[in-house]
């Protein structure tokens, strides 16, 4: 036993039930018990392996019954706050949790001899409610929000009937039709002084998003919660940095958008954030339901953004397929004023290239969408092809 723990100043004179709870507390024993809760790690790591069996479950106990409540109420918190409550949180967290750990490891390597074995053992002990922390925070990551990867696909939700295969034909005219709506959209959208697309005053952008998803809530249940605004990062240039356009924060609700980015895909990003925030956590199907609920605007700014991301994405699958159908289409659709755009954000690209760091971010975004069960990967974003065929065949444009 420590010497310390016999030294009633350090705990206060005949506080007898406090200096017992300390002596127990302090010892190898009693952190060696609270290993047991390090568990919460892998019991994380293995609710992906047992939710993908049961969509069904999924998608009718908690994505359409339980996520609604916990999102709402997550989301009516955070919207107090004009800037991003979770940014916030992170980087205070972050900040706390490495002050404490180099206090503690300056005090195991430089505090007195006579404490010495008092300090590894607050050392440990504290590497221990790290883990803790990392696995109370997996699985409520889940609790909140993640369990939504394992739902029915959006198409159940939407009554679309996607196929396995569309002919290459079918693709190009899905391009050619979107290509014609992208242009004349763009016709109707403001410009700034170097004639490159403008979205206006940002938070008019993330009302428009808003607005378009309480018109889809209105004609579907499975859109219906409450809708809140997308918040602006400050550390926008860092996410640039990264590769990251938006990101949604499950444990405050909050759809974070980079606005160091053009304006050419803001609303795009807000809306396709909002997606995760209504429970559609596939990235295929997030951009898919960007698009979608662009149609529900009046809003030509968030439409146009929409119709591109769409486009692009629909645009790369076409060139993988025919590349001279690709290259012909596109030559002959395309507006000046949309190859100024696309150029514009090439070069917002280019500026931030770090190779390692981008592969760094790839990476990590990579294993995490294969563990939640999208197979492909980053690759994933631009499976939303599938949908809109899908979605024109509905149209009557496949015939």
């Amino acid at each position: 036993m420590s010497k310390i723990f016999d030294d009633n100043t350090e705990y206060g004179h005949g506080a007898d039930s406090h200096t017992n709870f300390c002596r127990n507390k302090w010892t190898w024993r009693h952190q060696l018990r609270r290993l047991f809760w390090l568990i919460l790690i892998p019991l994380g790591l293995l609710l992906p392996k047992l939710c993908e069996r049961y969509p069904n479950e999924i998608e009718d106990i908690y994505s359409r019954t339980i996520y609604p409540v916990v999102s709402g109420i997550l989301g009516s918190i955070s919207s107090y706050v004009k800037s991003s409550a979770a940014e916030l949180l992170i980087l205070c967290t972050v900040a706390v949790l490495i002050l404490i750990f180099i206090v503690r490891l300056f005090i195991l390597i430089f505090g007195k001899l006579h404490r010495r074995h008092y300090n590894r053992i607050r050392f440990f002990s504290y590497l221990i409610s790290l883990g803790i922390f990392a696995g109370i925070m997996l699985n409520l990551f889940y609790a909140v929000w993640g369990l939504n990867h394992f739902r029915e696909p959006v198409a159940y939700s939407l009554g679309l009937t996607v196929q396995r295969f569309y002919s290459v034909d079918e693709l190009a005219a899905v391009y050619e039709s979107l290509a014609m709506e992208t242009a004349q959209l763009r016709t109707q959208v403001e410009e700034n002084e170097n004639g490159i697309f403008s979205m206006g005053n940002i938070e008019d952008a993330y009302a428009s998003v808003v607005n378009a998803y309480e018109k889809l809530g209105e004609v579907n249940a499975a859109f219906s919660n409450v809708v809140y605004h997308a918040k602006s990062v400050h550390f926008s240039k860092e996410m640039s940095k990264l590769g990251i356009s938006g990101i949604y924060i499950p444990y405050t609700a909050e759809m974070n958008i980079n606005i160091d980015q053009p304006d050419l895909y803001i609303p795009a990003t807000a809306a396709h954030e909002t997606a995760h925030y209504m429970g559609f956590a596939r990235e295929d199907e997030a951009n898919f339901i960007a698009f979608y609920v662009s149609t529900f605007s009046s809003e030509p700014a968030l439409r146009y953004s929409a119709a591109m991301n769409a486009l692009v994405n629909c645009g790369n699958a076409l060139c993988e397929q025919d590349s001279e159908r690709y290259l012909e289409i596109r030559n002959r659709i395309y507006t000046d004023e949309m190859n100024r755009d696309l150029t514009d954000y090439r070069n917002h690209i280019a500026k931030y290239a770090d190779e390692k760091v981008q592969q760094l971010s790839d990476n990590m975004n990579d294993a995490y969408l294969k563990h939640n069960g999208q197979t492909e990967g980053i690759e994933s974003y631009g499976r939303m092809v599938d949908l809109l065929l899908a979605y024109y065949d509905s149209k009557g444009v496949l015939g």
